[in-house]
């Protein structure tokens, strides 16, 4: 079923998106994203952010500015929460620019995330829409985290997680993220490979996402050829697919399969969804036919996590060109699964 096409049940949701690196894109396109009026009757929205620094980039780019401002005490404890607020959390006193990327932004945007897991945690909110980060600036604060993926999964107490990406047509789990691909490739086990399967297998269906028939791709060419092209297939990935299998019998798990086939095969309705066992082997075709309407899904947290599929664009940051379908689509999906989750 098409995402526009969902019904949402009322009364609303409460979502909280963290807004981001403050110089990057993420403050404005959480702003136009949480003003508009197609959300007005099927959620409340919380920002996470610096009060002045998300009024001022409203004011410098001519965008309205209708939000209450709560603390953080108030998140924890006021009910019901304004129809749309933001919580502030100062940045600090070191000025932040737009474009110009800082340790400052780094902190700022880590401690979005945390008082925002914090309230999902507690079920103050329903689900978490997350705005762009800088890896290098979340890591000059002291943040040892390589994306927002590890970062919440650190926040919710280790659960074994996976990094999704969704469209309407193609529906697609990694089994290594960031991670240089050398070491991805030394660190693909059968002991890893099972784990985001079974994550997969498990997390979908409780997402109310189709899991019937589920392909898993192969490491090298031609999925190896049978062991002529490489040996891993045969040894790492088929053993985890077998043990899959036993597990799962009601699903088709089908694989290794030749990625060079495989994406377009899944495009075309043959599988519900693809394990890939890299991060650009992955987004490469979800962002080929569904950049902009992808959406980034935390699988495994104890709550529903959303986010655009984009960076923090640095070099568009506060010019008022930063298109906000990406958060608009989080956002929507957050309330699909959330919705089928309960």
């Amino acid at each position: 079923m098409p995402l526009s096409s969902i019904t949402l049940r009322h009364p609303p949701f409460t979502l909280g998106i963290t807004t981001g690196d403050p110089a990057g894109v993420g403050p404005e396109v959480s702003l136009r994203a949480a003003q508009d009026p197609s959300f007005r009757e099927q959620c409340r929205m919380v920002l996470f952010g610096d009060w002045d620094i998300l009024r001022s980039r409203a004011s410098s780019l001519g965008l309205p500015f209708e939000f209450d401002r709560i603390s953080t005490e108030a998140l924890r404890n006021e009910t019901p929460l304004p129809h749309c607020a933001i919580v502030h959390i100062a940045a600090g006193d070191e000025a932040i620019q737009p474009g110009v990327g800082s340790k400052a932004g780094g902190r700022a945007a880590a401690l979005n995330i945390e008082e925002c897991a914090s309230a999902c945690m507690s079920r103050r909110l329903d689900a978490m829409v997350t705005a762009p980060i800088s890896k290098t600036f979340l890591r000059q604060a002291g943040y040892a985290f390589p994306g927002h993926t590890e970062f919440l999964a650190h926040l919710s107490g280790d659960p074994a997680v996976a990094m999704a990406f969704l469209t309407d047509r193609l529906k697609v789990v990694l089994t290594t993220i960031h991670v240089p691909l050398r070491l991805a490739i030394e660190s693909i086990t059968t002991a890893l490979v099972l784990e985001k399967l079974e994550i997969l297998l498990r997390e979908f269906p409780r997402l109310g996402l189709p899991c019937q028939k589920v392909a898993v791709a192969g490491m090298n060419p031609h999925a190896g050829e049978a062991g002529l092209l490489g040996t891993e297939e045969l040894g790492i990935i088929l053993p985890a697919i077998s043990q899959a299998r036993r597990s799962h019998p009601d699903m088709a798990i089908d694989g290794p399969l030749p990625a060079d086939t495989l994406f377009h095969r899944a495009v075309e309705g043959e599988f519900d969804a693809v394990l890939a066992l890299f991060h650009d082997q992955g987004l490469s075709p979800i962002k080929l036919i569904g950049f902009g309407e992808a959406v980034n899904v935390t699988l495994g947290l104890p709550f529903v996590r959303t986010s655009v599929d984009h960076g923090t664009a640095f070099d568009i940051a506060g010019k008022g060109v930063a298109r906000p379908d990406s958060m608009m689509t989080a956002i929507r999906w957050a309330l699909k699964l959330k919705m089928a989750s309960g």
